[in-house]
């Protein structure tokens, strides 16, 4: 099924202001990471408009907030200009991400779970304060692992999937041998509808995607009081989850010229006033049933938010390891989506590797005689003109 769902859980919306100085901690990461989840969701979009994208703004914000605490100076100032999270302090924002781990732990309302892991290869001399700080704000565990077997991918992804419910089962497919370490974040949630549907109204109906074909869904339908609203191309509704602690949001842009235009502005602000808009009236909603995989390797999009320095040979993360230059080698990303009459489950999982940069070997110092004949040229370097050339054969004093 070819479409676009924009989904926010309570966790992930945004707010018109930054919160004040009072407000919980963890309250203070959903303006940023629901940017930054904006952000990669236009990038991912623009890529394949005819396609499905779906992402985790938390799971993917959270394995990058860990990876900031190895980093230094410039690696470090970009992964937290990317994550929209530098004008606070580290030692802040890791108190915020431990409260937000702490709040999903809590969640009644919905099946609600959040898992990080960090995976050394043996022998890797680790700095203590990076292993004791991820272990303290964000309950990641060091583990042990030889990347340079290829068994190492199945150990991560049975994590994965021990920790997604069993709806991802393959975030990686090989490890790169030249991996030292990597960091790994799950996220998975299943929510019953507050208004359920109900399964016997479900009916085939068309469903015409962008590229101007017809595809035939199980269209689900229910009559109820909804928060809707509509206006400027757009239709926009709330789907609540048990007690209305978490929804979801479904926006129907008129065309796809309307949905490319709404994803270009889309930011925290406008999602927020669009939100804001939405008021409780009695209508109709017709729902796809479907379910997605998805997945994606974040390198491109990441390098083009800003965080390019943590992927190059410029990359500083000593606070990992002072005994390898490390650099990231590969951000992965994998998504699962269901809505039936009954529900919602969705997982994600979020995979950060790190490799040792390959070190340049220095050539041996050289020692050039120039004892025989030779050529010589001299060369206007601005426009490359050659102004002088000539061999000589016998330098005359």
């Amino acid at each position: 099924m070819k479409c676009l769902v924009v989904v926010a859980a309570g966790l992930m919306l945004g707010s018109g202001a930054m919160p004040k100085a009072d407000s919980p901690p963890a309250s203070g990461l959903a303006r940023p990471y629901t940017e930054l989840g904006f952000d990669i969701l236009r990038q991912l979009a623009s890529q394949r408009p005819d396609g499905n994208v779906f992402i985790s703004p938390t799971s993917i914000a959270v394995a990058l907030a860990m990876t900031s605490n190895g980093a230094n100076g410039a690696t470090r100032d970009a992964i937290l200009r990317t994550l929209h999270a530098d004008t606070q302090s580290l030692e802040a924002f890791n108190a915020a991400n431990r409260e937000l781990a702490e709040q999903i732990s809590k969640t009644t309302a919905v099946q609600l779970s959040i898992a990080n892991a960090l995976w050394l290869q043996q022998g890797l001399a680790v700095n203590p304060s990076f292993e004791q700080i991820l272990q303290s704000a964000y309950q990641a565990q060091a583990q042990n692992l030889d990347f340079r077997n290829p068994a190492s991918a199945e150990t991560i992804n049975a994590w994965v999937a021990s920790h997604t419910n069993g709806r991802i089962e393959h975030l990686v497919d090989q490890v790169d041998p030249a991996t030292v370490a990597m960091l790994t974040n799950a996220i998975a949630f299943q929510g019953k509808w507050t208004l359920p549907f109900d399964p016997k109204s479900t009916q085939p109906r068309d469903f015409r995607p962008a590229n101007g074909a017809v595809l035939q869904v199980r269209m689900m339908k229910n009559s109820a009081p909804y928060a809707y609203g509509g206006g400027n191309g757009l239709e926009a509704i709330r789907l609540p989850y048990a007690d209305g602690t978490f929804a979801m949001y479904v926006v129907l842009p008129l065309d796809a010229s309307r949905m490319q235009s709404f994803l270009s502005q889309l930011t925290p602000d406008t999602f927020t006033a669009l939100l804001s808009s939405l008021h409780t009236q009695r209508g109709t909603i017709e729902l796809p049933r479907f379910s997605i995989d998805y997945d994606a390797t974040l390198n491109a999009v990441l390098g083009k938010l800003g965080m390019g320095i943590a992927f190059s040979d410029n990359a500083n993360f000593n606070s990992v390891s002072t005994t390898r230059r490390l650099q990231i080698s590969e951000v992965r990303h994998a998504s699962f989506l269901k809505v039936d009459e009954e529900g919602t489950a969705a997982a994600a999982a979020t995979s950060i590797g790190m490799k040792t940069m390959i070190m340049r070997v220095e050539p041996p110092p050289f020692h050039m005689v120039v004892d025989h004949p030779f050529f010589l040229a001299i060369r206007d370097e601005r426009n490359g003109q050659l102004l002088f050339t000539g061999t000589i054969a016998k330098p005359e004093n």
